[in-house]
């Protein structure tokens, strides 16, 4: 399993977006593991005709009314998404609104993706049932050592304190070698973000990192 995150990056957003998306139809074929997208909530509408999955960013724990500005989730449900990535590092929730986020998303059929800090919230969040829990150390996000060589050690830890939840890893994931001792330690796939849509190979990378899943 592939997750990546588009973020706000100029090479993920509008067109850009549509672009990263038709290349990995393109890619069908020679890709056997579920790939995910997960694009500005502005670009939703221009991803969801095509055959992928594409899950928004973040939803909000709101109803329709008075919530200018806020990720509805009846509204990303209309545009046919099929899941939400919830509580990365640039988008932190408050426990009680992550928790009210995922029983959203739960009520419109959408799956969530989690994102953790540390092994220890992987246990504090597992008990909000999310679908998947992401472990991403937020000090190894964009950077250039990822979490398999910094520290797998505690990628075990957090697959151990994520209990029956299926989890994921992310943070500086480049490379066929660190998406293998992810699976290795227990993980059920990736959260990557700048190593793909900043690459200016964009799909040799997504070709080598689903090759070990």
């Amino acid at each position: 399993m592939l997750v990546i995150n588009l973020k706000a990056y100029e090479e993920g957003v509008g067109k850009n977006a549509e672009k990263i998306a038709d290349n990995i139809l393109k890619l069908d074929e020679e890709i056997q593991e579920k790939v995910i997208i997960c694009p500005q909530t502005a670009d939703l509408l221009r991803l969801t005709d095509k055959n992928l999955e594409i899950y928004s960013q973040h939803l909000d724990a709101v109803s329709y009314g008075s919530h200018t500005g806020s990720a509805l989730g009846e509204a990303i449900n209309e545009t046919g998404v099929s899941g939400t990535l919830l509580n990365h590092s640039e988008k932190r929730l408050e426990d009680h609104e992550l928790e009210e986020s995922i029983k959203k998303a739960r009520k419109l059929d959408l799956t969530t993706i989690v994102c953790a800090q540390s092994p220890k919230e992987c246990k504090k969040y597992s008990k909000f049932n999310p679908d998947y829990l992401a472990y991403e150390p937020p000090e190894l996000i964009g950077g250039d050592t990822s979490v398999s060589t910094a520290n797998p050690g505690l990628i075990k830890e957090a697959v151990e304190k994520s209990g029956e939840v299926p989890t994921l890893t992310g943070a500086g994931i480049k490379s066929k070698k660190d998406v293998a001792k992810s699976i290795e330690l227990g993980c059920v796939g990736v959260l990557v973000a700048s190593g793909i849509v900043k690459s200016e190979k964009p799909n040799e990378i997504i070709k080598n990192l689903c090759d070990p899943l």
